[in-house]
């Protein structure tokens, strides 16, 4: 199992970190947060406080983008540790249970992962930019 009692220790102390990063940031960083992720973590009309992606499902998209950006290591382990707690969560769908599991988690790496190596040999093959450092 990936995520123990101890490793919710670690979370809290990543997250703490990651909150005063972002609080005493310069002011564009948190708009840009706000007006890149506002309208996909917002809820839906009459949908409640759940915006359109479950948490498990916004832990998937950070991983995604922060995997594919490269040298982002601590925001991607933010993310990981987000997705193994999203287990947690009330109201689980079954496919977010699978996602939040260790065997789902690491499904979603080798997936981008793979992804990933399927664009950056295209961009190769068309003289594009260098490979990421994910």
């Amino acid at each position: 199992m990936l995520l123990r009692d101890r490793d919710n220790a670690i979370i809290v102390v990543v997250v703490a970190v990651v909150a005063s990063i972002i609080a005493h940031g310069p002011p564009p960083f948190l708009a840009f947060i706000i007006q890149s992720y506002g309208s996909v973590l917002s809820s839906l009309p009459g949908a409640g406080e759940q915006g359109n992606l479950s948490r498990a499902l916004g832990s998937v998209v950070g991983i995604a983008c922060l995997r594919t950006e490269g040298r982002v290591g601590p925001q991607l382990t933010s993310h990981v540790f987000g997705l193994l707690k999203a287990r947690a969560a009330q109201n689980l769908s079954e496919e977010d249970r699978w996602l939040a599991s260790d065997e789902g988690t690491e499904w979603v790496i080798r997936t981008i992962d793979t992804l990933l190596d399927v664009v950056m040999m295209a961009e190769r093959e068309r003289g594009g930019v260098n490979d990421p450092d994910p």
